[in-house]
């Protein structure tokens, strides 16, 4: 399987979020104002993930247009 961006957005969140399980890696993942973000590499692009630790829900399952992305969350 392999899907773009685009057809990765089609997908609502809890189905991008399964697709990260299956198909994507962890990349790294760091804890910010009560917020789990993960980045993931799926396919040929990067997917940020938001979990809110309090109520431990996903709040965002989003592709990252910044190809520099990493070096921003390796700065936090």
């Amino acid at each position: 399987m392999k899907l773009t961006r685009s057809e990765f957005c089609q997908f609502n969140l809890h189905t991008r979020f399964d697709l990260l399980t299956e198909y994507g890696k962890n990349i790294l993942h760091k804890t910010v104002s009560r917020k789990l973000i993960s980045v993931y590499r799926i396919f040929d692009f990067y997917v940020e993930v938001y979990v809110n630790l309090a109520s431990r829900k996903i709040e965002r399952v989003e592709p990252v247009i910044n190809a520099g992305i990493l070096e921003v969350y390796n700065e936090l």
